[in-house]
């Protein structure tokens, strides 16, 4: 593969993709902004069983989330279906 000639030797194919990881941190940082502001909503509402409700929805939102980061990072999925 042909290298460019910079100081950190850069490969010419990851740098001319470098654009397409873009959205995922736009749509990871446009969620975790939803979620706090959601967090700080939820404290104005009277009913408890409402609010816990919320939080534990706020939550499993937040880990669906991470989720999707590990699976797309790379993470095997065949780790995470092997029995053993």
């Amino acid at each position: 593969m042909r290298r460019l000639s910079n100081r950190l030797h850069w490969d010419y194919k990851s740098a001319s993709t470098g654009y397409e990881n873009t959205n995922v941190l736009v749509i990871l940082a446009l969620a975790v902004l939803m979620a706090g502001f959601f967090i700080w909503l939820i404290k104005f509402i009277a009913h408890p069983t409402a609010r816990t409700l919320l939080r534990v929805f706020v939550g499993v939102c937040l880990a669906a989330i991470v989720a999707f980061l590990f699976l797309a990072s790379g993470f095997p999925t065949s780790l995470l279906l092997s029995s053993g």
